[in-house]
């Protein structure tokens, strides 16, 4: 087969060429620290990688949303721990208020203080984010939950709904709490119970209003249209008691003649409203208070609770999403020859074929040189 030199020429340009593409394209490849570019190099792998990616960005979304819900539920944490705060405060007023020794001034100087507790309490109940939105509205999140009324008092104006985020791809996960069951659920409104403290507080106990509760009581008919005094009977048997020496025989049936007595005794104290403005009354309404707020303690301490589960499986989430993303991550980079073996394969790669383009151009440079006027003398 006769080659012309036409021929010569054409089949060594297209050698050339060919090798300067691959050799641009290993190129491309080094700097990029990948093999398959573009889905042409490998449709299988570029069609797996492809959905990885996707799915990896997913996970990177479930991570922003996780960040979101735990600084939500962080701002409702705080709030119900400075609330729980203000409860512990409120509890021990009340307790000291309950002391005999407290004066009527001490008393009204405290009611005082708890006004100002009011307000900072409907401050926690009206908190809002770091974006301004309420975090005990429920859905609605631009409405200021609490407000007054014209009587004073607080009115609950959200819904009984609570924000969620999706933080796992199986897993949506509330991120607020409903006002209204915080700050007046379970039959307990801490804004009522206040002003009803209030109002207690503010109210003078008097002698004569324990001398007409003394009068009051020893008169009070239990049960009614039976025509027993119990507590009057009670104050008789105790005096009895008092007065006879331990030593006589008949100590022991006094005993339990007073002790018996004191048991219908306070069932009909329980079943008598005390006169208001007496020592009597005000400690029944104090021990009422201390029972609403131990009440309300323990439901913010539930929700509390139940706010730091969701943070702890937030937790557990972050470690299994970046788990997910290291797989993703090492997957992809198999798929698209990013490890460092393929980096290593693809420089030995680049190098051989710069050694081969170099050599085929020497000899094209030669082939082209060959002449028969060279050897014409």
């Amino acid at each position: 087969m006769r080659i012309s030199t036409q021929m010569l020429y054409q089949i060594s340009n297209n050698d050339l060429t060919t090798m300067q593409s691959q050799l641009l394209k290993l190129n491309q490849q080094v700097t990029a620290n990948q093999k398959v570019l573009v889905p042409s190099d490998d449709p299988v792998a570029s069609a797996r990688a492809l959905d990885l990616s996707q799915s990896q960005g997913l996970n990177d979304q479930y991570k922003t949303n996780r960040q979101n819900a735990n600084s939500s539920l962080a701002q409702v944490s705080g709030t119900l721990d400075s609330f729980n705060t203000m409860l512990t405060k409120l509890k021990s007023d009340v307790i000291s208020a309950g002391n005999a020794s407290f004066s009527n001034a001490e008393r009204i100087n405290m009611a005082s203080e708890l006004k100002s507790n009011f307000q900072e309490i409907l401050g926690y109940a009206n908190a809002t984010d770091g974006q301004g939105n309420y975090l005990f509205s429920g859905f609605k999140s631009t409405t200021q939950p609490f407000t007054l009324d014209g009587n004073g008092n607080v009115v609950y104006n959200g819904d009984q709904g609570t924000m969620s985020l999706q933080v796992d791809s199986t897993r949506q996960m509330e991120i607020s709490a409903s006002g209204q069951a915080i700050f007046q659920g379970n039959g307990q409104d801490i804004f009522q119970t206040l002003n009803n403290l209030i109002s207690v507080l503010s109210v003078p106990v008097t002698e004569a209003a324990n001398n007409a509760d003394e009068q009051a009581a020893n008169t009070f008919e239990y049960p009614a249209g039976s025509g027993q005094f119990p507590i009057q009977a009670y104050k008789t048997a105790q005096a009895t008691l008092d007065a006879t020496d331990p030593t006589d025989p008949t100590y022991a049936a006094k005993f339990s003649a007073a002790a018996a007595a004191k048991l219908q005794s306070d069932a009909a104290d329980a079943a008598r409203t005390p006169v208001q403005g007496s020592q009597a009354y005000l400690t029944r309404k104090l021990a009422s208070f201390n029972g609403q707020i131990n009440a309300m303690m323990d439901n913010v301490g539930t929700v509390n609770a139940s706010v730091g589960a969701r943070q702890k499986e937030l937790d557990s989430l972050d470690a299994a999403g970046l788990v997910k993303n290291e797989n993703y991550t090492a997957t992809l980079n198999n798929l698209l020859g990013r490890n460092t073996s393929d980096e290593s394969e693809l420089i030995s790669e680049l190098t051989l074929k710069q050694t081969y383009l170099s050599a085929a151009q020497k000899v094209f440079v030669s082939t082209s040189s060959l002449t028969l006027l060279n050897y014409l003398k």
